[in-house]
């Protein structure tokens, strides 16, 4: 190899003309072996420029090939960006301010300290609760990141729709009388004694073992099979395969055929809205960002349900309600606002041409009724909402710094009341 920049006679090797006739003789669209080799770009990059061709902006994918993360450097420092295929556990894990807990701060810095410093968890979650946010992830899935959820989880039967199986404990004692069996035992006892005499009757909790044994695997039912023998409470078989020894022999998870449905209809219900599908168009899903305050020098993240080709995000969101009366108070408490500015804001910093003041929050209502609205903000909460980002997130680095996080005042004395006139003159 010659000193100079280039190859000289000497050091050079005919196999790199080889090398390079295969690549200029490869269709555009197919991945020459002289790539694979890694004497050009690699598969990974080719794909980066494909999906970045056009784009105002450039996404990363993050993690390279090697599984080694694109948003940190080799001390674990974040490095900013835009970034794609962000694990959600991985996002949230990430040491960045986010809306959330900018929202959190602007309640007070000491609700701050209590979800993100102390770390007390005091919620319960009971059944409605859990398939009304289930219902709604999985609509934002099916809206957002269709591809694969048909792989990835399956509708469990829903018991109104076999009304000619046997359901009951007492039903299955008076098929055992028919059948003149003994009718002592658990309902499991009861089920295998039938069907070891007639395996065609038709018993709803057998009719959806089978079920998951066809979609979850042989494999993953019988495992939640002897979890469910082993618990001292009275799970269902199908709260068994959410188990954590279960779940790696899982091949699909099950979803309540409510909440199956439930979220389906969601996903329906936004489609038909001419508006919301638009603008549901042409662009990318979860997208994680990476920016730097210019003001404190905190690092900043933002997690975008969508964001078109041009730079315009938008959000979307189930709800109990999509009046429109109702939303404006509900958006108000939950600091819709200051998420809409922190998002556009982090956007911008991180090279998004996100434009000011558009971010359309896509709002869907399911439980009592189908109706779809997109709600966008006035140009005044626009202005409200910078204001407020902007001082909280000055006060925010202050508190860190200080390691000082005060209520709702830093009175040490008595706070004046002022009552409200309402219904007292």
């Amino acid at each position: 190899m010659g000193a100079g920049l280039f190859l000289t006679d000497d050091g050079f090797d005919a196999s790199h003309m080889d090398a390079i006739d295969a690549f200029l003789a490869q269709d555009a669209t197919t991945i020459s072996n002289a790539v694979r080799s890694g004497l050009f770009l690699d598969e990974q990059s080719i794909e980066n420029a494909k999906v970045n061709e056009g784009l105002p902006f450039t996404i990363t994918p993050a993690y390279a090939r090697n599984g080694q993360p694109n948003f940190q450097d080799s001390e674990g420092n974040l490095i900013t960006g835009i970034y794609s295929d962000m694990p959600n556990e991985v996002y949230h894990a990430l040491p960045a301010i986010s809306s959330s807990k900018v929202k959190k701060f602007a309640k007070s810095p000491a609700h701050y300290k209590r979800a993100y410093i102390d770390k007390i968890d005091r919620k319960r979650t009971n059944r409605q609760q859990e398939h009304t946010f289930d219902a709604g992830t999985y609509a934002h899935e099916l809206l957002l990141e269709p591809d694969g959820f048909y792989d990835r989880y399956f509708r469990l039967l829903n018991a109104t729709e076999h009304e000619n199986s046997i359901h009951s404990t007492e039903e299955l004692r008076e098929k055992c009388k028919e059948l003149k069996l003994t009718v002592s035992g658990s309902k499991a006892v009861l089920i295998e004694r039938i069907l070891q005499i007639n395996p065609t009757v038709a018993i709803f909790d057998n009719e959806q073992k089978l079920h998951m044994i066809a979609q979850a695997g042989l494999a993953a039912v019988e495992k939640a099979l002897e979890v469910q023998s082993n618990s001292t409470g009275r799970p269902t078989l199908a709260d068994c395969l959410k188990h954590e020894d279960v779940k790696p022999l899982v091949k699909k998870t099950p979803i309540d055929p409510v909440v199956w449905d439930d979220a389906h209809r969601a996903e329906k219900t936004a489609r038909e809205h001419e508006w919301a599908d638009e603008i549901l168009q042409n662009g990318f899903a979860e997208l994680s960002v990476i920016a730097q305050c210019p003001e404190t020098g905190i690092m900043l993240k933002v997690r975008f349900d969508w964001l078109n080709r041009n730079g315009v995000p938008a959000d979307v969101k189930t709800t109990r309600s999509a009046n429109p009366i109702q939303a404006a108070y509900q958006f108000g408490d939950l600091g819709y606002d200051l998420q809409a500015y922190m998002y556009t804001y982090v956007g911008r910093l991180a090279g998004i041409p996100c434009p000011e003041r558009v971010f359309p929050f896509i709002a869907i209502e399911y439980l009592d009724a189908d109706i779809c609205e997109v709600f966008e903000l006035m140009d005044d909460d626009w202005e409200i909402a910078e204001r407020n980002f902007h001082k909280h997130i000055v006060n925010l680095h202050e508190c860190i710094e200080n390691d000082d996080w005060p209520g709702y005042t830093r009175q040490h004395r008595s706070t004046l009341l002022r009552l409200p006139k309402r219904g007292r003159v």
